[in-house]
Formats: structure tokens, C-alpha cells, sequence
């Protein structure tokens, strides 16, 4: 008995191992992937992993399951994305169309210190609404493809000289080609000085007559439009309306019309009064702009701490990221009125002017173009 007891476990294992083998085809991968694209030659990632192959491609001995298919062709750049799930057995046939690959990159400038007139000049909020800035963009998540921002670039301070906000620009922005977005934000002084309207540089100096670091709209409009693409630029400054022409506020064109209330069909209507349709030389073509204030108006940061980080804010740029989640970044954002996890440039819009933060202020955030259908950001 004590013989065969000691025998009985290892033919049993011997056994089952027969039995798994001869029945095993249910233990090795069975699936197969036919994809093809348009056009040819893309590459194929399956969950996040390449697989060496390129479009058109018979992948197979694959498990059952599902799969995030990413592919990507380098010239000229196109992605294309899917998820499919893959049954026990099946060939799964899939032709997948591919359109132009979006990059997208940004720079942040916020400056609280200027080099020849602290006393005066200096700000409070600027490098923390960089900051708040910056995790809302790095939570974006665009199109199919969950498209993150490629470069988030800053500066701050000191470090925002002309010659380094120049500088940045160029190469923030380098690699952009005609399909790719560019966001550029500010937040900083503002003038309008004998109509020139300009943002301030570190090194910006306020000699008579002079706008010696001041970037004008010229040549910031001169350097933004030499990248290819479509430029978002942000502006939370004094005056910054006139970056875009815009030199009355709603309510002011609210009175000229003699119009008692306003409404969200009234706010998308406005392109069509001369008063607010008189353009500036960032409202043109590749541009998508939202600014803090008319080219009249003053605009303001406060002291009091943000419910969430506890530091000082400008209003601006508070309802912007406010809008687009920074609170809690659960969905869907405040900003998102339809909640389809996209909030267009006229959503923004809408959200920050109606904003309570900004109703007690004379500071009206201004648009263009109006009614803009721009994805300003998706999540």
C-alpha cells in the first residue's frame, strides 16, 4: 500500500500534463489581425507596443481580447486609431483610414518682477497661473488618439526677457507644420500707450516714446504667424483686447444697440456689429485668440488664495482653468456645455465672460474669431 501510494502522484501528474497537451489549443494564441490602411506603410502599435510590422500586415498568433490599434506613418505625418475585440479563433479584417497627424506644443510666459521698475510694476499672480496653466494642458487628451501636448514650455520671471520670449517662440515652435496647433499664453503688464497696445518683457523699460521690451502687437502678430498651423494665443494682460481690435467691451455695445438683456444667442451674434468686427492684427486667419480685456480696460489679480493651491491668481486666467477642469479635472468640465469632452473656443468664451469671478469687474474678456468652433481643449 505504501508502494503504491508513493507511485500514484507522480503518473496522475503525468497524466494531466498528456491531457492539457492534447487538448491545448485552447491555451496558445488562435487570433489573427489583417490590417490594412490608407494610405499603405503605416507603422502598427498594439497597446502601446510596436510590433514591427507596417500596413498593409497580417498579424497573427495573437490572444483573444482587446486591442488599442495605433498607427502612425512619419511622411507625411498621419495616425489613424481603433479598438477592437478579438474572439477565439477569428481573423479580424480591418482597413483603417488615417488623417494628418496634430501636434501640439505651448509656451507659458508669466512675469510678476520687472528689472527696471519693481516698485511699480511688480505683480503677485503670473507664475502660479503659469503653473495652473500648464497642469490643464498637460491633462488634455485630444481626438481618438488621446493626444497629449508634445511641449510645454515656461518662463517665468527673470527668465522672460525679450530676447528669451523671442527666443522661445522660435523654439517652442520649430517642428510645426500646417496640420499642428501652437498655443502661446501670457500673463503680464499690458499697454496701450498713444494706440500702440503692447505685453511687457522683464527687461522693458517705460522711457518717453520708447517701447524698448515691449512686445508690440506687430511683432508679436510678425513672429507668431511665421509658424505653420493654427495659433491659439492668450493673453491675460492689460489692454489686451486691442491684440484683436477690440476696443469695447459687450456691455458698452450692449448700451450702443439699447439691448436690456443678454443671452447666449445674443453673446454668438455680435460678429455681425461694425463695433466689435474692427480687427487687429492677431484677428486674421491661423489665429484663434481669447484675451482678459478690452484694449480700454484695466485687468486684475488678487491676493485672496485659490480654494485649490492656495496662492494668488489674476480672474483671467482663474475662470479659464476653472472652466477646463483645474478644480478637480473630473468630468465634465464647467466650461463643456454639451459634455462631449470638448470644449470649443466659443465655449470658453462664454464661460469665462459669464464667470461671477469677473461680474464685479470692469475687465470683459473679448474673442475672435466669434463663434469659433476651435477644440480650445478636449479631455
Amino acid at each position: 500500500m505504501h508502494n503504491r501510494t508513493k507511485y500514484f502522484f507522480p503518473n496522475l501528474i503525468i497524466l494531466l500534463a498528456i491531457t492539457v497537451f492534447l487538448g491545448g489549443c485552447t491555451f496558445f494564441p488562435t487570433c489573427s489581425l489583417d490590417i490594412t490602411s490608407n494610405p499603405s506603410g503605416a507603422q502598427i502599435f498594439l497597446n502601446g507596443n510596436y510590433t514591427g510590422e507596417v500596413t498593409p500586415a497580417l498579424i497573427e498568433n495573437i490572444f483573444p481580447g482587446t486591442y488599442d490599434i495605433l498607427l502612425t506613418l512619419d511622411n507625411p505625418p498621419m495616425t489613424g486609431s481603433e479598438t477592437v475585440v478579438i474572439d477565439s479563433g477569428q481573423t479580424l479584417n480591418l482597413a483603417m483610414e488615417l488623417a494628418p497627424k496634430v501636434t501640439y506644443r505651448a509656451l507659458l510666459i508669466g512675469i510678476d518682477k520687472y528689472k527696471h521698475h519693481p516698485l511699480i510694476f511688480n505683480l503677485i499672480a503670473p507664475p502660479y497661473d503659469v503653473f495652473r496653466v500648464s497642469q490643464v494642458l498637460e491633462h488634455a487628451r485630444f481626438g481618438e488618439n488621446k493626444t497629449t501636448f508634445s511641449v510645454v514650455n515656461t518662463l517665468t520671471g527673470e527668465e522672460a526677457t525679450y530676447f528669451n520670449i523671442m527666443q522661445g517662440i522660435t523654439s517652442t515652435f520649430r517642428d510645426a507644420n500646417n496640420n499642428d496647433i501652437s498655443y502661446f499664453y501670457y500673463s503680464g503688464h499690458g499697454l496701450n500707450e498713444g494706440g500702440t497696445v503692447a505685453i511687457s518683457s522683464y527687461d522693458a523699460t517705460l522711457e518717453y516714446g520708447s517701447f524698448n521690451g515691449w512686445i508690440t502687437v506687430d511683432e508679436l502678430a510678425a513672429k507668431l504667424a511665421s509658424i505653420p498651423g493654427t495659433k491659439v494665443v492668450i493673453l491675460d494682460s492689460c489692454h489686451s483686447g486691442g491684440f484683436i481690435g477690440k476696443d469695447l467691451s459687450l456691455r458698452e455695445v450692449m448700451d450702443k444697440v439699447r439691448l436690456q438683456s443678454i443671452n447666449t444667442s445674443i453673446l454668438d451674434s455680435f460678429s455681425a456689429y461694425d463695433v466689435i468686427r474692427e480687427k487687429g492684427n492677431l484677428a486674421s486667419s491661423g489665429f484663434r485668440v481669447i484675451v482678459s480685456a478690452t484694449s480700454k480696460q484695466e485687468c486684475f489679480e488678487t491676493s485672496r488664495p485659490h480654494p485649490v493651491d492656495g496662492n494668488p491668481y489674476g480672474y483671467f486666467t482663474m475662470a479659464l482653468c476653472e472652466g477646463c477642469g483645474y478644480n478637480s479635472f473630473r468630468f465634465p468640465y464647467p466650461a463643456d456645455q454639451n459634455q462631449n469632452q470638448r470644449i470649443a473656443l466659443s465655449e470658453m468664451y462664454q464661460y469665462i465672460y459669464q464667470h461671477p469671478f469677473l461680474a464685479h469687474l470692469d475687465q470683459d474678456a473679448q474673442v475672435y474669431p466669434q463663434n469659433s468652433n476651435l477644440s480650445f481643449l478636449e479631455y
